[in-house]
C-alpha cells in the first residue's frame, strides 16, 4: 500500500508500506479522506511533538475491511470515522473523566501509525459508525468539530453573549458555528485573509474585520467571550486585552510550543477574567456526530481541495497557501 512516513522533522516520504497483522481488537480500515491538520504542519517543522518513522495524519475516516476476532461493535463493511486519541482509562485524570488529559495519551497519527496511507490500523474502540446521510468529507471532519465542541463547552457561553474569534481557519469557522448555535447574541470573526471572511459571513458571522487594528479602533462594545483560534502570541496576547471586564478568554489555538506571550500583572484582578484551553475531544465526538448529522453544522464549504498522497511532502514543506482552508488527502481511489 502507498502511504507517507515521517522520519523526522523537514523529512518524510511517499512510499509502499508494509502492515502487520491485526490484534483480536483491532480493524483493518481502508481510509477515504485524511484532512491535513495545522498540526501536521507543526511536526513537520518540529514545533510540535510525535514520533518518529511513523504515518502521520489523524482527522480521518474510511471503510472496515478486515476485523480482529474479538471485535463485536463495529464489523466489516461499516463505513466509520476515526478518534485518533487513545486514553489508558486507569490514570488520575481518565479515573476523574478527564480522558483528554490522560497521562499516558498515545494518539493515531502522532504516536501510531495514522490516516495518511491507503490502509491503517485501528482500535476498535477508537471508531464510530458513520449515519447513513453522512458524506465522507464530513466524515473526515467529525475529529476537528469534536475538539471545537470541548473548546465551546468550556466557554460557558451564555446565551446573547457578545463572542469575538480571532482566526477565521477550519477551527475558527466552526466555532463560529458552534457559538451560533448555542445562543451567542452576535459573532464577530477577526481575520486577516478575505476568502475566510466572506466565508464567515456565509458561514453566519454577525461582522467581520481584517485585523486587531481595525477591532481596536472600533467603538463597539467589548466582547463577553474571546476565543483565540491561532496559536500565535500575539493574538494570545490581544484577546486578554479585547475582552470585557468580567469576561472569559479561551485559547483554543494550538500554536507553537516554544512561543511565549506576555501580560501585565495585574490584567486578571483589574478585569476579574476567566481565561481557559481546551485539548482535544473529551467524549465529544458523538455528540460531533449529531450535529453534522443534523446539518447544522456546515463543513463542506471548508474543504478547499483535495489532493492526492503523493502531494503531501509538497504541501508540508510550502504550507498553506491563503487561498486554504481544509485540505483532504484523497485515498478514495
Amino acid at each position: 500500500m502507498k502511504g507517507f512516513r515521517f522520519y523526522a522533522p523537514g523529512r518524510g516520504e511517499v512510499k509502499e508500506l508494509m502492515l502487520r497483522p491485526i490484534k483480536a481488537n483491532e480493524v483493518l480500515l481502508k481510509v477515504q479522506y485524511c484532512g491535513v491538520c495545522g498540526t501536521d504542519l507543526n511536526i513537520w517543522r518540529g514545533t510540535d511533538r510525535s514520533a518518529s518513522d511513523i504515518v502521520l495524519g489523524h482527522e480521518y475516516c474510511g471503510t472496515i475491511v478486515e476485523a480482529g476476532s474479538a471485535v463485536q461493535r463495529v464489523a466489516v463493511g461499516q463505513r466509520v470515522a476515526v478518534d485518533p486519541n487513545v486514553p489508558c482509562y486507569q490514570c488520575e485524570a481518565c479515573r476523574k473523566g478527564r480522558i483528554n488529559l490522560c497521562a499516558q495519551l498515545t494518539a493515531l497519527g502522532v504516536d501510531i501509525d495514522g490516516g495518511f496511507a491507503e490502509y491503517c490500523i485501528v482500535p476498535d474502540t477508537q471508531l464510530f459508525p458513520l449515519p447513513p446521510n453522512m458524506l465522507w468529507e464530513e466524515a473526515a471532519m467529525v475529529e476537528p468539530v469534536a475538539c471545537a465542541l470541548n473548546g465551546i463547552n468550556r466557554c460557558d457561553l451564555a446565551i446573547g453573549d457578545d463572542v469575538l474569534i480571532l482566526g477565521g481557519g477550519p477551527m475558527g469557522l466552526i466555532m463560529l458555528q458552534l457559538a451560533k448555535l448555542r445562543g451567542a447574541g452576535s459573532v464577530t470573526l477577526c481575520e486577516r485573509m478575505e476568502g475566510r471572511r466572506q466565508l464567515g459571513e456565509q458561514l453566519g458571522a454577525d461582522r467581520t474585520v481584517s485585523g486587531l487594528a481595525e477591532l481596536e479602533a472600533s467603538d463597539t462594545p467589548a466582547p463577553d467571550v474571546v476565543i483565540e483560534c491561532i496559536g500565535n502570541p500575539v493574538t494570545q496576547e490581544a484577546a486578554f486585552r479585547l475582552v470585557k471586564p468580567g469576561g472569559m478568554v479561551e485559547l483554543f489555538g494550538d500554536g507553537d510550543m516554544t512561543s511565549r506571550y506576555s501580560l501585565p500583572s495585574q490584567l486578571f484582578y483589574q478585569k476579574e477574567l476567566t481565561a481557559r484551553g481546551a485539548a482535544l475531544n473529551p467524549f465529544t465526538h458523538q455528540q460531533a456526530f449529531r450535529a453534522i448529522a443534523s446539518g447544522r453544522i456546515r463543513l463542506l464549504p471548508l474543504v478547499s481541495r483535495k489532493i492526492p498522497v503523493d502531494e503531501l511532502p509538497a504541501l508540508l514543506k510550502a504550507g498553506f497557501s491563503k487561498d486554504d482552508i481544509k485540505i483532504l488527502v484523497d485515498f478514495s481511489e
